[in-house]
């Protein structure tokens, strides 16, 4: 904004319309972080329900209380229990890159950084039981919920798909056959999830052979 200054006047009506501009983009970036703590709250409630009750257990009453809002609130953010799961399961594969790229070094480091420790801590975080984590329950009730409902079937397919392509691109910075180290591994993480427990190798010796089969894959 340029404001051409031709009397005192003018200047402090202009300081005031900055000043009354400036107050009213304050004002919206507080309601922006308030409408996301909301959602984010919503989300996370609903996970909570998803994993504790399953899906039989959701309602938008049920939400509503435990997020302590109305409930004709919660219907402006989500206008009904099928587009709230949605966001939720949306919001679990969020959760899942924001994990992956926690256990990362930074890009930066790529040159120097040694690809079987980078599997190994990416492997140590990602290989967990699926009823000792919150995610991993979820990620259980999300399969169950794609079994019995075809617009999340479709959503699930859909972002492993993105998923997948998203974890190529992130991992070509450390290896040039990131395609063979996500098709091998990431169907092993998810998998893990559900029947670790029942396999005969401990965590320790199931990280180590999966990184042995990767090392060969890759230089064959």
């Amino acid at each position: 904004m340029i404001f051409n200054f031709r009397s005192s006047d003018q200047l402090i009506a202009n300081i005031g319309q900055t000043t009354y501009i400036q107050k009213l983009i304050v004002c919206f970036t507080s309601e922006m972080g308030k409408r996301e703590e909301k959602i984010a709250n919503i989300l996370q409630q609903t996970t909570r329900l998803l994993v504790q009750e399953g899906v039989g257990g959701l309602s938008m009453r049920r939400v509503a209380d435990l997020t302590e809002i109305r409930l004709s609130n919660l219907q402006y953010y989500f206008k009904d229990r099928e587009e709230l799961l949605k966001a939720t399961v949306e919001h679990y594969f969020e959760q899942c890159k924001t994990d992956v790229l926690q256990s990362l070094p930074p890009s930066s480091e790529a040159p120097t950084t040694d690809l079987e420790q980078i599997l190994r801590d990416t492997l140590e975080k990602g290989l967990v039981i699926g009823d000792t984590n919150e995610q991993c329950s979820m990620f259980r009730e999300i399969w169950a919920l794609s079994s019995r409902n075809s617009s999340i079937a479709g959503l699930v397919k859909e972002y492993y798909y993105h998923y997948c392509q998203w974890l190529v691109q992130l991992i070509a910075s450390y290896t040039p056959h990131p395609q063979l180290v996500v098709s091998l591994l990431l169907p092993y993480v998810e998998g893990y999830s559900i029947m670790g427990q029942s396999l005969p190798l401990s965590k320790d010796e199931v990280i180590s052979l999966l990184i042995k089969t990767v090392m060969m894959v890759i230089k064959e």
